[in-house]
């Protein structure tokens, strides 16, 4: 098993295989949609997103919401 390890970490490559093999790594590490997202620069993990606000006519707390909202 190590044999086998050691001569394919001996092997040369290209630069064009090289790379291939990077990106697919990549994509194992981050998955498509966040490394997509990663390199057009769109962060949607940062963006804050607002409170529920309370409705006017009701006041918080126990019993004053229906069931599952």
């Amino acid at each position: 098993m190590r044999e086998q390890w050691r001569e394919r970490l001996n092997t040369e490559i290209t630069r064009g295989q090289f790379l291939r093999y990077m990106g697919g790594a990549l994509l194992m590490v981050f998955g498509l949609d966040n490394l997509l997202s990663l390199l057009a620069g769109s962060n949607r993990l940062n963006v804050p997103t607002p409170a529920p606000q309370p409705l006017p006519d009701q006041a918080a707390g126990f019993g004053t919401r229906k069931f599952g909202r």
